[in-house]
């Protein structure tokens, strides 16, 4: 289902049956359903149109409703190996739940600028919350967005210098790929750093890839081809939050990564590097990820 009549005729495709956005009204209690908005911003009344079905959402609209963009995501979602990512959510998961030593992620060699590559410890916080959806399926009246099932999301709240952050991060990643979104929420002063973003990521990805250097979970510099854009990212992710680190993404989709172009603006693009680092709320600012497209794992500090 969709707000855009020609994802519903890609959507036939794919084998599914495609049905305009104006027949929500109409479906039958259970029915199962995959919805893709480019035309509208998830709202309250959406989602009351869809109170019985199991909705699988694909949120386009939050990212880039051009139409090559809006097919790639389509694409991706159908590709997209569901029960393998909730397979590695779970061990993710059981993993965060076993051990207490910190996550280090390392590239296997310098990144192609001929850089540095990926080196960063992350320290996790004792209590954690993850945000992630760990069923292969979903019951009448759910609704699920497909980033819940391509990463494993552990995020702060904001910049309150009372409030615990869940994460830490120190040291280098350099990202393949940079997303800009923006929460249905956002607010006047948000829009326009919003759309600033959107003009930021684009040069961003151009300049591809993305070296990104972390203290104390803050960005201390972001450079892209030899130019150095943090206090853009600062400005556009809202200088309230101090370029602090909001959210730390494990993906759980690479089953999709001979498919993936890093330079579209997709959410299905999150999932597919192993982690993701994101700054902003995309209320008051756009929140913004840098995908990691390569890199190991293992707990402890990195040597």
């Amino acid at each position: 289902m969709s707000d855009d009549e020609t994802l519903l005729r890609e959507a036939s495709r794919y084998g599914l049956t495609s049905v305009p956005m104006a027949e929500a009204d109409e479906l039958p209690a259970g029915a199962n359903v995959v919805l893709f908005l480019r035309e509208h911003l998830l709202s309250r009344e959406i989602r009351k149109r869809f109170r019985a079905a199991k909705v699988l959402f694909v949120p386009i609209s939050s990212f880039d409703t051009e139409l090559e963009s809006a097919l790639y995501t389509l694409r991706l979602t159908f590709l997209t190996d569901y029960a393998a990512a909730v397979e590695r959510t779970r061990r993710w998961i059981d993993d965060l739940g076993r051990r207490t030593e910190p996550i280090s992620f390392v590239s296997k060699g310098p990144c192609s600028s001929g850089g540095p590559g990926t080196n960063f410890v992350c320290a996790l916080a004792d209590d954690l919350t993850l945000d992630a959806w760990a069923s292969p399926t979903i019951g009448a009246g759910q609704w699920v967005g497909v980033g819940s099932y391509c990463e494993l999301a552990v995020t702060g709240r904001g910049p309150a210098a009372n409030r615990p952050h869940p994460f830490t991060i120190d040291g280098t990643a350099v990202a393949s790929g940079v997303l800009a979104a923006r929460d249905p929420r956002f607010d006047d002063a948000g829009d326009a750093r919003i759309r600033a973003a959107n003009d930021l990521r684009r040069e961003l990805a151009r300049r591809a890839p993305i070296v990104l250097r972390l203290k104390g979970g803050v960005l201390a510099e972001a450079r892209a081809d030899g130019e150095d854009f943090t206090d853009a990212l600062r400005e556009a992710t809202n200088p309230e939050y101090g370029l602090h680190a909001l959210e730390l993404g494990l993906g759980t989709n690479q089953h999709v990564l001979p498919h993936v172009d890093w330079t579209v603006n997709s959410q299905l693009n999150e999932g597919a590097g192993p982690v993701h680092i994101g700054f902003g709320d995309g209320i008051t600012g756009a929140h913004m990820d840098f995908v990691v497209a390569e890199a190991a794992h293992h707990f402890g500090s990195s040597t």
